[in-house]
């Protein structure tokens, strides 16, 4: 990594700061904790894939199968052999694990969630409990995957000496995991195989002077946080997860004295978040309230609600475990509604309906009445909110199930909103991006990703510079259900991974004038099958091993 300090810099004045709305960006150069390569550092490779979500299980399991993840690495291994790697990178890209989406926080007696560190022994218990559960029950495999890929990859590319690492960024599905240090350290021991004592300390300034104090994760009992970014200018590559553009599951920050403030309208602020410790993307924020207070609360209480009343059926608990893998998000709880729906026109089973819509509604407004569901959102967002808890109030003292009406026709409207807004970025948001703005160009990235949105995605913008950037977004290795036309829904496995080459080049006619060949390219995987369709008739299974 690059040993120079990260500059500090004052606070941007009104002139600065209106450069930077505008993306012209400041003259001045400043400093990355990126990785610069020698001239003599053989060929490499770069393989990126984002958004994983290994879960626990307890409210659904969507993720891939072990064979994805050795198709996965035999894709890796060919690679490795064609181009004669002597370096091999492998980025996840932010929300490996998933430390959100667990009953085990409604579970908890008293109930407890994500934003209620205050009770730290609980907290602590909860996030303890449930990376064990991911580590060693659910994805065992996975990590023992992670843990020999360098031992494999050496075998398997003899007579190289290929060398392996892996990089894995901050995400916002598993920010809990850095609150608790014996959970993180049990992260980088079991399931990385890392052991924290022997980090090298030239590796824990670079963490400490990403995050603004190079002195930061020096005491070697304790891990380090991951990166909350990856570059390399061989590569021409950066990426972050990309949460900070969300305003969403990130946070905003006031000012106070001398401590800057920041929202997500600011961008890229690299430097005040040093000042706040990262804070905007370590604290809890509102997307936690939706998919743990909301979401996974719903499906642990209707699943435990049926199961006490005696009532067991397959696809309604494939539908309940499989709520979080419908886009948009908002079909989610309309998926629900349409079964009960259908279950009411065929007059069947009364009683699960009545539990399904009568938790749906306690769980909605549960979530309307916490003081950190409106501290932790926009000012608009939260009249709003506030506006549809006194409507549902009172819909449902109208009777006659209009509240579950309200429910599924705000979803509707919603999900029709969020079908009008393509899947692009714009040029005047991409060039705000920190691998093309200019106080960055001296790195001369060419490749910008992230992750997050689970919208697979590419654009090609022009800045005119003296080479071409790219903008890709890496989408989501998990199953996705998703709307057909007209009416339905369907399940897929969409898999994107970036692969990028950095390696010599051995045509001698053009050896003198380019000595490296780079290249880079996606492949992506859209995966359809009968065990998917047939999810509908015989219920979720777990990934076949």
């Amino acid at each position: 990594m690059n040993s120079s300090l990260t500059d500090k810099f004052k606070p941007a004045d009104l002139i600065e700061k209106v450069r930077l709305a505008v993306g012209l960006g400041a003259d001045e150069q400043r400093t990355l904790e990126v990785d610069e390569p020698p001239e003599d550092r053989g060929n490499r490779l770069c393989v990126t894939v984002s958004d994983i979500h290994l879960t626990d299980g307890t409210v659904g399991l969507q993720n891939l199968s072990d064979a994805t993840w050795d198709a996965f690495y035999e894709d890796i291994r060919q690679r490795c052999i064609t181009y004669h790697i002597d370096e091999f990178v492998l980025v996840l890209d932010g929300d490996v694990i998933d430390m959100i989406r667990s009953s085990k926080w409604a579970a908890h007696e008293p109930p407890i969630y994500p934003w209620e560190r205050e009770r730290q022994a609980e907290f602590s218990g909860v996030i303890n409990a449930i990376i064990r559960d991911i580590v060693e029950k659910k994805h065992a495999s996975f990590f023992r995957w992670l843990r020999e890929l360098e031992s494999k990859l050496k075998r398997d590319c003899q007579p190289r000496a290929i060398r392996v690492r892996t990089v894995i960024t901050v995400g916002n599905h598993d920010k809990e995991l850095f609150c608790v240090q014996d959970a993180l350290k049990y992260f980088y021991e079991t399931g990385l195989g890392i052991n924290v004592e022997a980090i090298p300390e030239a590796e824990r300034k670079m963490l400490g002077r990403m995050y603004g104090d190079e002195a930061m994760f020096l005491d070697t009992t304790q891990a380090p946080y991951c990166p909350f970014y990856y570059g390399d200018t061989g590569f021409r590559f950066f990426t972050t997860h990309g949460q900070w553009r969300d305003s969403a599951n990130s946070r905003d920050i006031k000012a106070e004295g001398s401590k800057p403030g920041w929202s997500v309208s600011e961008g890229w602020q690299l430097e005040t978040w040093q000042q706040l410790r990262f804070s905007p993307f370590f604290e809890p924020c509102f997307g936690d309230t939706v998919a743990a207070g909301v979401l996974s609360t719903f499906i642990y209480k209707t699943k435990k609600k049926l199961n006490d009343a005696h009532h067991h059926d397959a696809r309604l608990d494939s539908i309940l475990d499989e709520l979080d893998l419908y886009r948009p998000t908002y079909a989610a709880v309309r998926r629900i509604l349409t079964e009960t729906a259908d279950m009411r026109r065929q007059n069947k089973k009364p009683e699960v309906i009545a539990i399904i819509e009568n938790t749906l509604y306690e769980c909605v407004m549960e979530w309307l009445s916490w003081d950190f569901t409106y501290q932790s959102t926009t000012k608009l967002r939260a009249k709003g909110l506030k506006l549809a808890r006194r409507i549902l109030e009172f819909m449902k003292s109208m009777g006659h199930g209009l509240e579950i009406k309200s429910i599924a026709a705000l979803m509707r409207i919603l999900t029709f909103f969020d079908n009008l807004h393509q899947p692009n970025v714009r040029f005047s948001t991409i060039k705000k991006f920190p691998s093309f703005l200019p106080q960055y160009r001296h790195y001369n990235f060419q490749i910008h990703g992230e992750g997050h949105t689970h919208q697979p995605l590419q654009e090609e913008p022009n800045f005119g510079a003296d080479h071409p950037a790219t903008y890709i977004n890496f989408g989501t290795w998990r199953d996705q259900i998703v709307l057909r036309k007209r009416q339905g829904y369907r399940r897929r496995g969409v898999l994107r991974a970036l692969f990028i080459l950095d390696i010599v080049n051995y045509i001698g006619q053009t050896n003198d004038i380019m000595p490296r060949t780079f290249d880079y390219f996606v492949t992506d995987i859209v995966h359809w099958s009968d065990a998917k369709d047939a999810l509908n008739r015989t219920g979720h299974v777990e990934p076949r091993t």
